[in-house]
């Protein structure tokens, strides 16, 4: 594979730019196959010898911990991996063939085990065993040398991973990694809200990249312009460098923008909340100026907890600690939204690991919580007593029926008589709101504002489900428009009736954080914004350019004209003439 300077393209998340070495990261390992060049022959060579080396060191440490039987049969895996007829029929097809060198040795490793798989001998047989486990041992370090040992991880490396999980972002945040690229996945995935909120640049729909870079070679990440440069030559890292240097400045300069009023041209001040998802992130809002929080994600908690993921269940006191913390740090409102597991954030703790058909459309959130209430009794009481410190108010996601919604107030108020029996002080007026992200909680939200003391708009999955595509699915990217008109005409209908209700209603989805998309919820009616800390400077920048008469105009002219294309040119040519 040559070391060729090399672009490719993807979908960038935020406007980070990074600059690092390649880690490969895999949870299920496969072997890479890829051309190499005469000058990588002795870099493979030493790879294979490294490979070696630390597959006997790990051999070495299993048997320490292990009878004299294992031991012996270690010893003879040990035996294997210095078999240097083997060591030398791989050199030299690397040299002959410029394969790289995992892939000369499955295949020979390979070719080794169908012979004796042939042949009917139960000693043999047993061989058979211990050849496929090194085989496996020798290529993970070859492929990913440092997989499984964090603490190898190269603090400012660039990890490349074919899919990503929240806990992941987490672990590697953690690390101090420079960015992600992930082969697949989207946007307004968690991973990519997680790794967004933390400032790490990540990138999506690599495909295939894993066999087209090496491990440790240097590679530049540039979410702004969606590419990737593989191989970067002087120029790049010298232009990326400054770039870096100036990004840096500007979000020190963010920090300062953030503290300041979102007030529109037309004298309109707008709320600027920020969404969260683990305890940690309440510093940055303290820094940026934030006093409320719009979405506080609790399913994290449920997920992992520092740098373990969680073998148990988080008790009420776990969960009050946390809730409590958050709650008597922030002055204004803080909004937590109740478990919502499921989707694309799984717990093998709460048995949400089984595979089903469509996990978006399955057992979760609320649906989950209500079949599990002595589970979501302790989250209950945990934040009614939290309440008791703070401006807490409780969220329910996913609602879909109406009756979903009542069968949940009647929980809380029964939890709240278990409380009062205890003696436990909270907060008897507590709010409970709604997250509209169900086509069906949109079309009844008339009944539903009348229960709820506060809405929520949960636009991630409100436009996945009406317009019926994967969020994460880079296939499917161009129907996830939110503002195609069905959008447009939905999100304006329950703003109206929350408004006319006398409601507070906020949006909180990823397209609260997306500057282009600013204008179009000031002109539907929305005055309280919540999202990523690290995109408010950016959005409360907007407003302060705009007057809510323009953005009205603008809305009723898409919703009006009711042409998709139309819609994208005015919305271009608005952000270009109010200089966004």
């Amino acid at each position: 594979m040559p070391d060729r300077r090399t672009i490719l393209n993807g979908h960038g998340v935020g406007d980070d730019v990074a600059i690092g070495s390649s880690f490969f990261y895999t949870q299920s390992l496969s072997t890479p196959i890829y051309k190499i060049e005469e000058n990588d022959i002795e870099e493979e060579y030493k790879r294979f010898d490294e490979a070696v080396k630390k597959s006997i060191e790990e051999i070495h440490l299993l048997q320490k911990h292990v009878d004299n039987n294992i031991k012996n049969i270690l010893s003879t895996h040990i035996l294997m991996l210095q078999d240097k007829v083997i060591e030398k029929q791989v050199k030299e097809e690397v040299k002959e063939k410029l394969f790289n060198i995992e892939h000369i040795y499955d295949t020979i490793v390979s070719g080794y085990l169908e012979k004796l798989s042939s042949i009917n001998n139960k000693m043999l047989s047993e061989r058979t065993s211990d050849i496929i486990d090194i085989k496996s041992r020798l290529i993970r370090n070859l492929v990913q040398p440092n997989s499984g040992d964090y603490s190898q991880v190269p603090k400012d490396c660039i990890v490349i991973a074919k899919t990503l999980t929240p806990s992941d972002v987490l672990k590697f945040n953690n690390i101090g990694v420079a960015g992600f690229i992930v082969e697949s996945g989207g946007y307004t995935s968690h991973a990519a809200i997680l790794a967004k909120s933390f400032g790490i640049a990540i990138i999506f729909n690599i495909n295939d990249i894993s066999s087209k870079i090496k491990n440790g070679r240097k590679i530049i990440i540039d979410c702004r312009s969606n590419i990737v440069i593989m191989n970067p030559n002087k120029k790049d890292i010298d232009n990326y460098t400054i770039l870096t240097d100036n990004l840096k400045k500007l979000k020190e300069k963010y920090i300062s923008d953030a503290k300041e009023d979102a007030v529109t041209k037309d004298n309109i001040k707008i709320k600027i909340n920020a969404n969260i998802d683990i305890p940690e992130e309440t510093e940055s809002l303290l820094k940026y100026g934030i006093d409320s929080i719009g979405l506080y994600r609790t399913e994290f908690l449920y997920m992992f907890s520092d740098e373990e993921i969680i073998t148990e269940f988080p008790t009420e006191e776990i969960q009050f600690k946390v809730y409590k913390n958050i709650a008597s740090k922030i002055k204004g409102r803080v909004i937590i939204r109740t478990l919502d597991i499921g989707g694309d954030k799984i717990s093998p703790t709460l048995g949400l690991d089984f595979k089903e058909d469509n996990p978006f459309l399955g057992w979760r959130a609320i649906r989950f919580c209500l079949s599990n209430k002595e589970l979501f009794k302790d989250q209950i009481k945990a934040l009614l007593r939290a309440s008791y410190y703070g401006n807490i108010e409780i969220m329910i996601p996913m609602i879909s029926t109406l009756e979903e919604f009542i069968e949940t107030k009647k929980f809380i108020e029964e939890v709240k008589e278990e409380l009062k029996k205890e003696n436990q002080n909270f907060n008897e007026n507590i709010k409970l709101g709604a997250l509209i992200e169900t086509p069906s909680a949109a079309e009844i939200v008339d009944l539903i504002v009348k229960e709820a003391d506060f809405l929520s708009i949960g636009s991630n999955d409100l436009v996945q489900y009406m317009m019926a595509c994967d969020r994460t699915n880079e296939k499917l990217m161009y129907l996830y428009n939110p503002i195609d008109i069905s959008i447009l005409r939905t999100l304006k209908r329950v703003i109206k009736i929350a408004n006319e209700s006398n409601k507070p209603i906020t949006l909180c989805g990823e397209m609260a954080s997306v500057p282009m998309y600013t204008p179009v919820l000031l002109g539907l009616g929305i005055r309280e914004f919540s999202m990523s800390v690290t995109s408010i400077a950016k959005i409360k920048n907007v407003i302060r350019n705009v007057s809510i008469e323009e953005c009205e105009n603008l809305v009723n002219e898409m919703i009006v004209k009711c042409n998709n294309d139309f819609s994208k040119s005015i919305l271009n040519s608005f952000i270009k003439k109010v200089n966004i």
